[in-house]
């Protein structure tokens, strides 16, 4: 099965043509349209881990077939050197030979997990001390889901969070 993305004309400034955040499964494909470049090629340039998935540039498309669970990402550039790129994040979900994998929260989630509330940051873990410093960040009971697998392989952070945490956005 194959997902096909086209990237409409946008201009974007010098060395930065934007980014994208997509999902696929286990053994899909995802095409995403290229326009036209100003050097007449594009170049994959660094990938953050090709065991999750790989990606090739093939007539103005970025090709990227997932190859087991997690999150990747490449960067579509005009030239080898890096110059003017698409960052495409790129998170490989499904079941591999019979085990279930289980994804986390999404960024800025809170979880509980053995009486300890942390919220999801980019770089990880976030733990909270007091019932004050959660709601002074923006928390809510309601906002509260039970920590999974996929939440509990994030690194936990430090410092704790603090009274309007920079952290929190």
């Amino acid at each position: 099965m194959a997902i096909v993305l086209m990237i409409p004309s946008l201009s974007f400034a010098a060395n930065d043509l934007g980014s994208l955040n997509e999902a696929l499964q286990t053994g899909q494909t995802l095409s995403v349209g290229l326009n036209p470049s100003s050097t007449g090629n594009w170049h994959v340039v660094g990938t953050t881990d090709s065991t999750i998935a790989t990606a090739t540039v093939t007539d103005n498309a970025l090709v990227i077939r997932g190859k087991k669970a997690g999150t990747v990402t490449f960067s579509a550039c005009v030239d080898q050197q890096g110059s003017s790129c698409l960052s495409v994040t790129v998170t490989v979900t499904g079941n591999v030979l019979g085990s279930s994998i289980t994804l986390p929260h999404p960024l800025k989630s809170w979880v509980l997990h053995k009486g300890t509330v942390f919220y999801i940051h980019a770089n990880g873990l976030i733990p909270i001390s007091t019932w004050n410093i959660f709601l002074s960040n923006g928390g809510k009971s309601s906002l509260i889901k039970v920590a999974n697998s996929g939440d509990l392989n994030f690194p936990l952070l430090f410092p704790i969070m603090e009274i309007k945490d920079y952290r929190v956005k």
